[in-house]
């Protein structure tokens, strides 16, 4: 079992590693054959504007992690002056630095709205789908309502909000609990009303009644449906939270990703297609390792199930 464990793993890492090699030698082109050699066609969509090199990228996010350069101090006179190594920005990555804009930091603000918005929107939309799933007078009341408030994207919500509340951190955490409850009610719901008739009935011969008989037998035959559920509304999180920052934030992954495009600054037109995609790989990294967490703990919790 370990070593068909230690198999898939390196499988996945091939595959992460050969995408790396492959876009490395595809926004390489130009260097490694020579403008001339490759067609006009591609010649427009291989440009370092459009397409980063590697090398590019790599740079993007050294910088954006270790902070804006510092200017070498002058030497004391009679002295040589010290060499500072370190990795050369772009103008445009500078920029960001100044606006007190990193990485790590936008990640972090990021993480900590996607886990507010999943612990309170996880139970909101599980109580939800259970109650519909245990009581049929509650689904026939429910149903209607629910179908008609999932059709509503959450980042439509924004402004409505904004009305309400002002600007402020509610209008940016309120679209991500809207959207994680509205993802796990479906799972719970069918988790709750698949749960097999025999475990019900065993349970109530035995004297299982009321909230004992949802503790211990509904909840734990529903949980296998609510916990992949919760894989899903875990990426729907990650998803409305940067569409919240990128048209509603002054901070976060979006804000990033953003001020990497086309407004860095308010008062200029500038892009960093490197900028772009550090951020879009390193949110793809954070939902990845969420992801891998909520399977672990899906595993270990659902054990029992053949």
């Amino acid at each position: 079992m370990k070593n068909v464990t230690v198999n898939r793993s390196l499988l996945g890492l091939s595959s992460l590693a050969i995408l790396v090699v492959v876009y490395t030698l595809i926004s390489n082109a130009g260097r490694l054959v020579g403008p001339d050699s490759i067609p006009a066609a591609l010649r427009s969509v291989l440009r370092p504007e459009v397409i980063p090199p590697t090398q590019s990228i790599g740079e993007a996010f050294t910088a954006l992690i270790a902070g804006p350069s510092r200017q070498p101090e002058p030497a004391p006179r009679g002295q040589a002056p010290s060499v500072h190594h370190h990795v050369q920005a772009s103008d445009h990555v500078e920029v960001l630095l100044q606006q007190g804009v990193s990485l790590q930091g936008s990640l972090a603000i990021t993480t900590a709205r996607v886990l507010f918005g999943v612990a309170v929107g996880a139970p909101l939309g599980i109580l939800i789908g259970l109650f519909m799933g245990l009581s049929r007078r509650a689904d026939d009341y429910l149903q209607p309502l629910y179908v008609l408030l999932r059709s509503v994207p959450p980042l439509a919500l924004i402004t409505y909000i904004m009305l309400w509340l002002g600007h402020s951190e509610a209008h940016r955490l309120i679209p991500i609990v809207y959207a994680v409850a509205a993802a796990l009610v479906i799972p719970a719901y069918h988790g709750a009303r698949d749960v097999a008739g025999t475990y019900v009935v065993a349970a109530r011969s035995l004297g299982a009644r009321g909230w004992l008989l949802v503790r211990r037998v509904l909840l734990p035959a529903a949980s296998p449906a609510v916990l992949s559920g919760l894989r899903y509304a875990l990426a729907i999180a990650w998803m409305t939270a940067v569409g919240a920052e990128m048209l509603m934030a002054e901070n976060g992954m979006g804000n990033l990703i953003v001020g990497g495009g086309m407004w860095a600054s308010r008062l200029q037109t500038r892009s960093d297609p490197a900028v772009v995609i550090v951020g879009i790989v390193a949110i793809a990294a954070a939902g990845w390792a969420m992801d891998t967490g909520a399977s672990a703990l899906t595993a270990r919790w659902t054990r029992w199930v053949g």
